[in-house]
């Protein structure tokens, strides 16, 4: 997704030093509030079971989530101080770093699958449709959530693994609550569905023809947890605190993958009946700099970005 203006006014306003404040003091009981941005998603159940199972309270801190909707909000909240962490993917994350903004990872969260089977998301086409597979979608109208994305950038890859030219295809910009009419309708010919909405389109008949994220970047990191390099220099050892709590509850997510979909049960709108049907993350902590490097070129090669940015300090380590 594009965060320039959004960020450039950010930093008109705050200046330069955005996001260099001491960050909130300690409460009356001595525990540092830090306020966190996730997307109402499955993949933030880490964070919610930390705080159930006292994670981040053990470690001095007083964790309060704020739903956000993208990074595109995200990332100014993380430079003018109302966030100090987000969960976001890897693309906004170096899109910030090529605009000269010092975000940072602290910890990653999960990885995309290698199994289809196991893979939340998939390309779907109706079920008359003449696409009978990837390598058929030259000239394709496909359908993401948002435009210059990690779906469009997973979809691009995996278009062009089977052969197909990304520069055939058009990709719009459509909602998830939208995607199931407009493949209907044949407003697009695909659409890059995830849960719990892929169950619903494929429970109406809708058919996969590729899984982008398992087929192009299986392993890869998706989601990890952000923040800014001048409140992890002047908090370092609330951040330092925070990334071993965060490490802790992500590893308790992949060890108790049943708890996991009950937590997401309290911050998600889905039914019991699609949260019981939705694949779960992979849960995974660690991220490094490979990661970055290697999303940072597929960016380049799909024009995401003019030039891979450094990425350098781009994983903090207390």
């Amino acid at each position: 997704m594009v965060i320039g203006s959004t960020v450039a006014a950010v930093l008109l306003v705050t200046g330069c030093g955005a996001g260099a404040r001491s960050g909130p003091a300690a409460r009356s009981d001595g525990l540092i509030p830090v306020t966190v941005g996730v997307t109402p998603l499955l993949n933030a159940a880490p964070l919610y079971l930390g705080i159930h199972h006292g994670f981040f309270r053990e470690a001095g801190l007083a964790v309060e989530p704020k739903v956000i909707q993208t990074a595109a909000t995200a990332i100014p909240s993380l430079l003018n101080g109302e966030l100090q962490y987000a969960l976001v993917s890897t693309v906004p994350a170096i899109n910030a770093k090529s605009q000269g903004l010092p975000v940072a990872a602290v910890a990653g969260n999960d990885v995309y699958v290698s199994d289809p089977k196991d893979d939340g998301s998939a390309l779907l086409v109706a079920p008359n449709s003449r696409f009978q597979r990837t390598a058929d979608l030259t000239g394709a109208t496909i359908a993401v959530v948002g435009l210059r994305s990690m779906p469009e950038l997973a979809t691009r890859l995996a278009l062009a693994d089977a052969g197909v030219d990304p520069g055939s295809v058009k990709f719009v910009e459509i909602p998830y609550p939208e995607m199931l009419s407009a493949v209907r309708d044949g407003r697009v010919d695909a659409a890059l569905f995830a849960d719990p909405f892929l169950g619903q389109a494929t429970s109406q008949g809708l058919r996969p023809v590729t899984y982008p994220y398992s087929a192009a970047l299986p392993g890869v990191t998706g989601l990890l947890w952000i923040s800014v390099q001048p409140y992890l220099q002047q908090n370092a050892d609330a951040a330092a605190k925070f990334t071993t709590a965060m490490t802790r509850a992500v590893e308790y997510a992949a060890a108790h993958p049943d708890e996991a979909r009950a937590a997401a049960g309290e911050f998600t709108t889905m039914s019991p009946e699609a949260l019981a049907a939705a694949h779960l993350p992979s849960y995974r902590p660690t991220v490094d700099e490979v990661t970055f490097t290697r999303i940072a070129d597929a960016m380049v090669q799909q024009g995401f970005v003019k030039s891979a940015p450094s990425v350098e300090g781009m994983v903090w380590r207390p």
